[in-house]
């Protein structure tokens, strides 16, 4: 295979409130899946045989079982990291770096997508580039979603610049908090080469990115870098304008620097090494191949300093299609709600019923086509399931009413109960004629019997019922 491939599960999802309090944010529920099968089987449909699988350490029991029962042919090396570190996709990738030998794809392990690798491959190819990155309008990526339960938990907000003369090459990106004063960091260098570009803020980062080896090897060597979305691809971006110094080609190359570079500035020694750059400049690991001149028609003399760029990075806008991440607790309720069971069959390649053949289910209730209802499940006289998950081995009672919500394994719900809106953690027990609007029940919850509660986080620990 040409490239290598990282999923990154080891994120603790302490922006998904109690959903994650005792299951790995990557092995939550979605539809009849959990959310690792969806980055899984897309490397698997565009022919990866193998990944490197980046888990919590306390959580690796959870991973290798959720992995036996998915069913695919893709083969995971499993790498832990310590809960307690808390540490970035940076860092992660920099645990890993050992692990990687070519150029690798990596992909946040909450992805939805169904974007053509190929064609992403096919372009970070061309453009011979040292970073790939998926991004997505935000009317693609959040289309049906209530835009008041997202406000303020789509992620950082992003302002970007492409070159859309130039195949959407990513001149800046930048968390917009990290803008100060209104100011954006713009080299003189860069616009010279790139006068004409398209300022975006409404570009989702997809968190998928292919990157060259050289580039894992930097992150490897600088410790400064935590996260791949705030560090390295703001550094990677502005340094692809940094000029190619005879200094620096003398540190890559390790022989004299052409005649063409010397006779812009005879003041730089000839054949210096590696020795003479700190050992945190990009440019000590930039492949002499990878410098390129990218001018344009009226920026530069082709071939001049002015001109010349060290390597490029690029975007891949997907135009069509599905690309969200869910990363936050109301971006994985909006996508419960609004990936209907055919979205999410054609996600998974697969064509199965949206009620499971296990479930036992009395004639009088009914479950609408959007919503699913996983193995083992029991559903009493009279219910009424719309537009919700319930997963694995949950028992539901007598005139039921579920509305919008997601159900997770194991959870028991008696007689007369209505849940509109509410999110149930696994092992929780609903006691009779409960009535939960918006609320999050917690893992291993007991609710007391007519209970009504709206827009409550409910467990054990802080609520007694």
């Amino acid at each position: 295979m040409e490239f290598q491939a990282v999923i990154m599960a080891g994120g603790r999802g302490t922006r998904m409130g109690c959903i994650t309090e005792g299951t790995a944010k990557a092995l939550i529920p979605v539809g009849q899946h959990p959310l690792l099968y969806y980055p899984a089987k897309l490397l698997e449909k565009w022919g990866f045989e193998e990944a490197i699988l980046i888990v919590p350490s306390s959580q690796s029991g959870q991973f290798s079982t959720a992995i036996g029962q998915m069913g695919l042919s893709l083969k995971f090396d499993i790498v832990q990291i310590n809960d307690d570190d808390d540490l970035g996709t940076a860092e992660a990738l920099r645990i890993v770096a050992p692990k990687i030998k070519r150029d690798v794809l990596v992909l946040s392990g909450d992805l939805i997508s169904d974007i053509a690798l190929q064609v992403f491959a096919d372009k970070h190819r061309r453009q011979n580039a040292a970073a790939t990155i998926l991004m997505a309008d935000e009317s693609l990526a959040f289309a049906d979603m209530d835009e008041t339960k997202l406000k303020g938990n789509q992620g950082a907000e992003l302002i970007v610049a492409l070159d859309k003369d130039d195949n959407d090459r990513v001149c800046v990106f930048v968390d917009e908090g990290d803008v100060e004063g209104g100011d954006l960091p713009m080299s003189r260098r860069m616009l010279e080469n790139h006068p004409q570009l398209m300022f975006c803020k409404d570009l989702y980062d997809g968190h998928l990115y292919l990157l060259k080896k050289w580039v894992v090897d930097y992150v490897a060597a600088n410790p400064t870098l935590k996260s791949l979305q705030c560090d390295l691809l703001p550094k990677l971006i502005s340094s692809q304008f940094k000029r190619r110094s005879p200094k620096a080609e003398a540190a890559s190359s390790g022989y004299a620097t052409p005649s063409l570079h010397s006779s812009l500035d005879e003041s730089e020694p000839r054949g210096l090494m590696a020795s003479s750059l700190p050992p945190t400049d990009i440019r000590r690991f930039v492949p002499q191949d990878h410098w390129f001149d990218s001018c344009k028609a009226g920026a530069s003399i082709p071939g001049t300093r002015e001109a010349e760029e060290l390597y490029g990075c690029y975007a891949y806008i997907m135009e069509a299609g599905h690309c969200v991440r869910a990363n936050t607790m109301q971006l994985y309720a909006e996508i419960c709600r609004t990936f209907s069971h055919s979205k999410l069959s054609s996600l998974a390649c697969e064509n199965i019923p949206n009620v499971h053949p296990s479930v036992s289910k009395k004639e009088k209730s009914q479950a609408c086509s959007e919503s699913v209802i996983d193995a083992k499940c029991t559903i009493g006289e009279r219910c009424s399931i719309k537009k919700s998950t319930i997963s694995k081995h949950c028992t539901i009672g007598d005139r039921v009413r579920i509305t919008n919500s997601i159900i997770m394994d194991h959870v028991t719900i008696k007689d007369g109960c209505t849940l509109h809106n509410t999110i149930v953690c696994s092992n929780a027990y609903i006691n009779e004629q409960c009535s939960l609007t918006n609320c999050q029940v917690g893992e291993k919850c007991t609710v007391n019997a007519k209970t009504h509660s709206k827009n409550e986080e409910l467990n054990n620990d802080s609520h007694e019922f």
